[in-house]
């Protein structure tokens, strides 16, 4: 496209453009180029790509609620009374009183005095650490926290240091080096491409020891740990030992957005200092009417959990009698580790020809020779749709792709 002013741009331009082709091509010999695969379907167990439907195990709709025709209405009729756009930030004219009875929800599923809502978890990541942690701080975070976690602490400005996963006696001692200022632990409560979890006790007990604040992202975990689906915290019996948390909608509970949960001084000072939130629009309605509704299921319908976390048990020693290495899963995630990416976008490949849609998850969103096929369970998959995939990975052990 040419520019308004009708001139063709120089040749540093076409450099560029050809510089970033190279690029590209250098991904696609790598093994390691990303595209995009639009479907036509509502979430569910089944995906439609280029006109055929597959089985998919990719999902982060753990408990099957993103195309509950319950959510659907709630968003519907929030949809038809508010409008598809709130128009603003909240702090403008975008505040509806639905975004604080979904804040008032949130803060009782955490048991927390407050919560505040953003438009990603992503945004919620980076109000987290960028509002509280100042150039004379330190942030010690996990190595394999999220990448908008890791990003998040470079852009507060703190010094940050990074510890060998789950590695706290590390973590002990990058806290005990920490100069003058304040300190914070932080950790992904459920790692999204391997599944296990952070041993929150442990890490709480050194963040009180070495005098930082504990500060938790359970994404994944919020609506399928615990035994009201607050997360791993409420797991672990750790609640009271967290100064933030932050969680999102998009997962288990079927909606999109993120939130902070915490005590009230802490999302007084996040409304009038992050901004993140103060300079972005707010959630519509509809996100915000479909995220109680499921909260409200994750409330009356325990079972849910508990079948997702079924399945993905049954999952694991299946793939484990074949030998396959899945890590220290416990979690509806199941990964299984396979090292080079070319090896792990041959076995996307085989199971996609058999009907099976799971992508392979390759570097930079895991480290060199870790790439994998990062299985996720529904609670809404049958016990038939999992015998397939089974069925599937028996099928990929024996075609002699993996080698041994």
């Amino acid at each position: 496209m040419l520019p308004r002013s009708g001139h063709l741009p120089g040749a540093h331009y076409a450099d560029w453009l050809r510089s970033l082709q190279s690029q590209l091509d250098q991904r696609r010999a790598d093994h390691l180029l990303r595209e995009l695969h639009p479907s036509n379907v509502a979430p569910g167990s089944t995906i439609c790509l280029d006109g055929r439907e597959y089985l998919q195990f990719c999902s982060n709709n753990y408990l099957g609620l993103a195309a509950d025709p319950r959510l659907i209405e709630a968003a519907r009729e929030a949809t038809s009374r508010f409008g598809t756009g709130s128009g603003a930030s909240r702090l403008v004219a975008g505040s509806l009183e639905i975004h604080q009875r979904l804040e008032a929800a949130l803060a009782r599923l955490k048991n927390c005095e407050a919560a505040l809502l953003f438009p990603s978890g992503y945004m919620a990541n980076l109000a987290a650490l960028s509002t509280f942690a100042s150039p004379q701080d330190t942030i010690v975070s996990d190595k394999l926290n999220h990448a908008s976690l890791l990003d998040a602490a470079q852009h507060a400005g703190a010094m940050h240091r990074t510890f060998p996963h789950r590695r706290y006696a590390r973590a002990a001692e990058l806290l005990a080096r920490a100069p003058v200022g304040r300190r914070f632990l932080v950790t992904d409560a459920l790692f999204s491409m391997d599944g296990d979890v952070a041993d929150l006790p442990v890490a709480c007990s050194l963040a009180e020891q070495q005098g930082a604040l504990m500060v938790i992202d359970d994404a994944h975990g919020t609506g399928v740990l615990g035994a009201t689906g607050a997360g791993l915290a409420e797991l672990q019996g750790v609640e009271g030992r967290i100064a933030l948390t932050v969680g999102t909608l998009s997962k288990a509970l079927g909606s999109v957005g993120g939130f902070i949960a915490g005590p009230q001084v802490v999302i007084n000072t996040l409304i009038n200092a992050a901004r993140p939130f103060i300079y972005t629009t707010a959630l519509p309605a509809g996100p915000c009417a479909a995220a109680l509704a499921a909260l409200e299921i994750v409330a009356q319908e325990p079972e849910r959990r508990a079948r997702v976390l079924g399945l993905a048990e049954r999952l694991r020693q299946e793939l484990r009698a074949m030998e396959f290495d899945c890590g220290d899963s416990q979690t509806p995630i199941v990964p299984v580790m396979l090292g080079p990416a070319a090896v792990a976008v041959a076995a996307s490949g085989f199971l996609k020809e058999r009907g099976l849609y799971i992508p392979a998850i390759r570097p930079p969103t895991v480290a060199p020779q870790s790439a994998r096929l990062r299985i996720s369970l529904m609670a809404t998959h049958s016990d038939g749709e999992l015998e397939r995939l089974i069925e599937g990975m028996r099928q990929l052990r024996g075609s002699g792709l993996l080698g041994r």
